[in-house]
């Protein structure tokens, strides 16, 4: 009799512990499903670029890329799903997101990768300063925050206004895009040759087939640029000794702007591959490169 009051005992135990756990995860399901119900987004940016423009428009974000870089005070909470060009495709599903945002540039392997994971997703054109204002524009109507890129947006486009109205400079410019190992040539399908041909700029090598070209001596004696702007991609100290190392190669010494020591670094916080929304102060800091007397 007693042992069959303990069984009875523990039967009913279990009966309460499955009941409890099994309520517990109703809520928390009921809870994920009262949050989309109600219209909050778990919004993942798998870019710093596209995590600043979320946080300037308002938008909470769930999951930030793992960078070096300093993020928003907003994001500081956020969950760190991998590098921007490698996202930790298990961490970003646990995150369970409404939306991930990500830059359009990296392939469509690398889209087909969040399609094939289940993973919704929206991709973002910010290979230039016309890219980051339609992308400010989507996100704005995606996230019903409008009025706040409409803010956003006049005043990226009173900039180049002003700009606009400036007298063009006819010194002639080089973007020479450095990364550890290897320099190449930025075109103005580039950010930062975008970001020249707005200021008023001369890029000697405005044309070409894609952002950055290959390096080829013979055009750039013959083009002989005033000033060398010198971009840097990741790892900057290391990336300056490679650009370093070719400009002290002999075909180098009778460009101008080797000659007359005009090979600017430009600030990585401001100048990278990505528009982003520093894009004003990239400006200012252009213009007074470019125009100085």
């Amino acid at each position: 009799m007693k042992v069959k009051k303990y069984i009875t005992s523990i039967v009913m135990m279990t009966l309460s512990l499955a009941l409890t756990v099994g309520c517990s995860s109703s809520e928390t399901n009921d809870k994920q499903t009262n949050e989309v119900n109600s219209g909050e987004e778990v919004v993942v940016a798998t870019s710093v670029a596209v995590t600043e423009i979320l946080d300037k428009l308002g938008v909470k974000v769930s999951g930030v890329p793992t960078t070096s870089y300093d993020l928003p005070e907003s994001a500081k909470d956020a969950t760190e799903v991998g590098s921007p060009m490698n996202p930790d495709m298990e961490i970003i599903k646990s995150l369970n997101p409404t939306v991930v945002v990500s830059v359009d540039t990296l392939g469509e392997d690398y889209k087909k990768t969040f399609t094939q994971n289940n993973i919704p997703s929206e991709f973002v054109n910010l290979t230039n300063v016309d890219g980051l204002k339609e992308t400010v524009k989507t996100l704005g109507e995606r996230f019903d925050k409008t009025d706040k890129a409409n803010e956003i947006l006049k005043e990226l486009e009173d900039k180049e206004a002003a700009l606009s109205n400036k007298e063009k400079n006819d010194e002639k410019v080089m973007i020479l895009f450095g990364a550890p190992g290897s320099v190449m040539i930025g075109t103005n399908k580039s950010y930062v040759g975008n970001l020249v041909q707005i200021c008023g700029g001369n890029n000697v090598f405005s044309e070409g087939s894609s952002s950055y070209i290959q390096v080829n001596m013979e055009e750039i004696i013959k083009a002989n640029p005033d000033k060398i702007l010198v971009m840097m991609h990741a790892l900057p100290e290391e990336t300056k000794k490679t650009v370093e190392q070719e400009l002290a190669k002999d075909s180098w010494k009778s460009i101008n702007a080797v000659k007359n020591d005009k090979v600017i670094y430009l600030d990585t916080e401001y100048f990278g591959m990505s528009a982003n929304l520093k894009a004003i102060e990239a400006l200012d800091i252009l213009g007074d490169i470019l125009y100085e007397q």
